[in-house]
């Protein structure tokens, strides 16, 4: 090769490079295809020499390839090149150079360029005149930048490349005569058609706008939003903004509107017209509307609670007012009959307000002085006269003999002393239902501790019932009194027992020491009995006295004896017959004192 060849094609490829740099340094982004086919013209230059003489360039020659796109960056290529010289003229020896080659590409797409750099391996195929061909691995490295003409359609400028292999020939036709070593390092230089085909078609630019919020008050501000689609995000874009709802304040995709001035209740549009500074065809428009509110009244509800009190009694009057704007609203309250007030709740004292109906006006007034009312009443009644209250009870416990009364018998069991004190209770209970009605009266059976569970349980009923009827038929209503059967639950201890004898002041001192000596017999006498208690809503309860009646005439009964008349002591006539004399044993002798 020439001192000028070889300078040409290093100029060539410092220019390629040249625009590589440049097409990189103002590349934009776009779509990427999904696979490229170029086809196209291609020279090249083999620089190698066969046994000192140089081989012919290549000025007829065919490149074609094909890369299938990974991302809009890194390809695979499948690259061929056919390069054919059949002159004889000159001292060069003439050959065919075929090379068939696969790698990746690395692709910066741009607005209207497109560079790339690849890197090959794979067969180069060298073919001189008087000598065998020879195949061999070869590489080929390069770049070169397509100019976009269309979306699917590229213009290759210039791809320039370096090539390089290693081929071994036999010369002279026989491997006898001898092998010749040629190193392929030369240059290829191609330009041609490229058709993109696959990858996403590039959408419509469009725009969107929005209003927040999309109502207001007038000389209330409106944020105008334009939200742009498929626009080149790297551009800035010229936003050109209207409305006749007021007055536009800022630029780029958000401003504001200053509203004063504007008409209550209207809808005023706004619009956006959205272009492009690097790119004619991307232009865009949308338009959207806000409207103004229109003053409303307040509203307002209001009641009474209670709506009937006596006199003398709180009434409130409860408002529920707001404003549909949302402002702030006051309350009052007026009436003829005494009852007025500030505020949503109004405490009523109805003391001096005279008995009968009261009619109330709620009257809610908002920031702008428009107001509303709404109406309200209560009626007052006549304080009564106070209550009488219920007369004090005296409630006894009442007691049984042991075993009474008995299921032959369910009538029996009530001593004399026991009624007596019953028909007291059902005298004074009667008058206490006169007050209160709803008294109720609670009859608490209980048995001593002998007998069994069911026993004592039946027995206690017995005692219930028995205690009941007795009243029922004093005049007391049966549905005034209930019963309860305990058995031989809740059990008075000796403790109990003693007290309740120690507290008890019937009894002299003599008498209780004497009911002491027998105190388990006592115990269990006090333990045979119904308790009774008063209950009414409003007033304490009231419980039974448990006072076992020891002077009672029929005490002895209750506690297990039997009642036997006295007998008059006979008067002294002198000394019987037979009948000793004081410190005298019978028959006359003398007893000796101990």
């Amino acid at each position: 090769m020439s001192h000028r060849n070889k300078r040409g094609i290093a100029f060539l490829v410092v220019a390629a490079g040249l625009l590589l740099a440049g097409a990189a340094a103002f590349a934009q982004d776009q779509p990427a295809p999904k696979w490229e086919v170029f086809a196209g013209y291609s020279w090249a230059d083999s620089n190698a020499k066969l046994k000192g003489v140089p081989l012919r360039n290549y000025p007829v020659g065919l490149g074609v390839a094909g890369t299938y796109d990974f991302n809009k960056w890194l390809g695979l290529t499948l690259d061929y090149g056919g390069h054919f010289n059949s002159s004889t003229s000159g001292t060069r020896i003439p050959s065919t150079l075929n090379t068939f080659m696969v790698g990746p590409k690395l692709t910066f797409r741009g607005e209207h360029f497109s560079p790339f750099i690849e890197a090959l391996v794979g067969a180069s195929r060298l073919a001189p005149d008087h000598f065998h061909q020879d195949t061999r691995l070869g590489a080929i490295g390069g770049a070169g930048i397509d100019m976009n003409l269309t979306r699917h359609w590229a213009l290759r400028v210039i791809q320039a490349d370096y090539m390089y292999a290693n081929h071994r020939f036999v010369s002279g036709g026989s491997a006898q005569t001898g092998f010749s070593h040629t190193i392929l390092h030369g240059v290829r230089l191609q330009g041609g058609i490229v058709y993109l085909g696959g990858g996403e078609e590039e959408a419509a630019v469009s725009a969107s706008c929005s209003v927040d919020p999309s109502e207001v008050w007038a000389g209330e501000p409106v944020k105008a939003t334009v939200t742009p689609q498929n626009f080149n995000p790297k551009h800035k874009l010229n936003v050109d903004w209207t409305t006749n709802g007021g007055k536009v304040g800022g630029t780029g995709q958000s401003v504001t509107i200053d509203t004063t001035g504007a008409a209550e209740g209207q809808s005023y549009n706004v619009g956006a017209h959205l272009t492009d500074p690097h790119d004619k065809k991307a232009v865009a428009s949308c338009q959207t509307s806000f409207s103004t509110k229109k003053r409303l009244p307040p509203t307002i509800t209001c009641n009474a609670n209670p709506s009937s009190v006596v006199q003398g009694g709180s009434i409130t009057i409860h408002s529920d007012a707001s404003s549909p704007q949302g402002g702030p609203v006051t309350v009052a309250v007026t009436s003829g009959c005494g009852a007025s007030g500030q505020g949503t709740d109004v405490a009523v004292d109805t003391s001096s307000i005279q008995p009968g109906s009261c009619n109330v006006t709620c009257t809610a007034t908002d920031d702008h002085q428009l107001t509303a009312s709404s109406p309200a009443s209560f009626s007052v009644q006549e304080k009564p006269a106070p209550p009488q209250p219920p007369p004090t009870l005296v409630l006894r416990s009442v007691y049984f003999a042991t075993a009474q009364p008995t299921a032959k018998n369910p009538n029996a069991g009530l001593v004399k002393s026991q009624q007596q004190t019953l028909t007291g209770v059902a005298s004074e209970f009667q008058k206490y239902l006169a007050v209160k009605p709803d008294a109720k009266l609670e009859l608490e059976a209980h048995a001593d501790p002998r007998g069994s569970e069911e026993y004592n349980q039946a027995l206690t009923e017995r005692r219930a019932a028995r205690v009941k009827s007795f009243l029922v038929a004093q005049g007391v209503p049966g549905d005034s009194v209930d019963t309860r059967a305990l058995g031989k639950q809740e059990q008075l201890s000796a403790d109990n027992v003693k007290q309740s004898m120690e507290d008890d002041p019937s009894l002299t001192a003599g008498e209780k020491r004497r009911l002491q000596t027998n105190m388990r017999t006592i115990v269990l006498a006090a333990n045979r009995r119904v308790d009774m208690k008063v209950e009414a809503p409003g007033v304490p309860s009231q419980l039974s006295e448990r006072k076992y009646p020891f002077s009672a005439a029929d005490a002895l009964s209750l506690i297990g004896g039997r009642e036997k008349p006295k007998v008059a002591p006979r008067p002294r006539t002198g000394t019987r017959k037979g009948t000793a004399r004081k410190g005298t044993t019978k028959g006359g002798t003398r007893r000796k004192k101990k």
